[in-house]
């Protein structure tokens, strides 16, 4: 699941290696104040993300942007989520659930975030469609078998067909 890339492929602070803070202009000290909170906010997203996706987790990566005090700061992230179906509907409904919960933690879902919620939930979908029609399929083969039949030919009705 990618949820925010940033690069800035010419960045003017690339030489500079690690400023005084006293030494950095009033717009370095302006463009550091601004990567500060974009590395938080990139962070609580990703940790929102882990939070609510674990056991699903394959890994997560950050892109960096080195300020004007030579400190390195995430401006982008991304996890790797585990979307494959599970074993069984039942299972793969679960997951898709899960998948869901953890692309829509963050309070600010991305773009990306918002797909992969509405992905998990037309796997979901598809999951219980699919478990509707094994129980359809369990119901014809159960109630093509000759009923039960007691005194004088009455037939007890199946369980499947009291529903």
């Amino acid at each position: 699941m990618q949820i925010y890339t940033s690069f800035t492929p010419n960045n003017p602070y690339e030489n500079n290696y690690n400023k005084n803070k006293n030494e950095l202009s009033q717009e370095e000290k302006l463009q550091v104040a601004k990567l500060q909170k974009r590395d938080s906010e990139v962070k609580a997203h990703e940790a929102a993300h882990l939070a609510s996706g674990a056991g699903l987790i394959r890994g997560l990566n950050y892109s960096y942007e080195k300020g004007p005090d030579g400190k390195q700061y995430a401006v982008g992230g991304e996890v790797m989520l585990d979307t494959s179906k599970g074993k069984t509907p039942q299972e793969t409904i679960q997951k898709s659930e899960q998948i869901k919960r953890a692309a829509l933690a963050p309070s600010n879902p991305s773009s990306a975030d918002l797909k992969i919620a509405a992905n998990a939930e037309a796997m979901k979908n598809n999951a219980q469609s699919e478990l509707r029609k094994e129980l359809i399929d369990t119901k014809v083969k159960f109630s093509s078998k000759n009923p039960l039949k007691i005194y004088n030919d009455t037939e007890i009705p199946n369980i499947l067909g009291l529903f």
